[in-house]
């Protein structure tokens, strides 16, 4: 019983850290055609 609970747990944590690291690029891709331009630092007037 305690076996099978162990394993359960270790198997949807493998699983969520799969899931995480899968998800991942397909985020930075999609937010890298989103995002707006980096803004353009203007100089300080004097």
């Amino acid at each position: 019983m305690t076996r099978m609970l162990m394993i359960l747990i270790i198997g949807a944590m493998i699983a969520s850290i799969l899931g995480i690291l899968a998800i991942k690029p397909f985020d930075r891709g999609s937010n890298k055609s989103d995002a707006p331009p980096p803004v353009i630092q203007q100089p300080e007037p004097k």
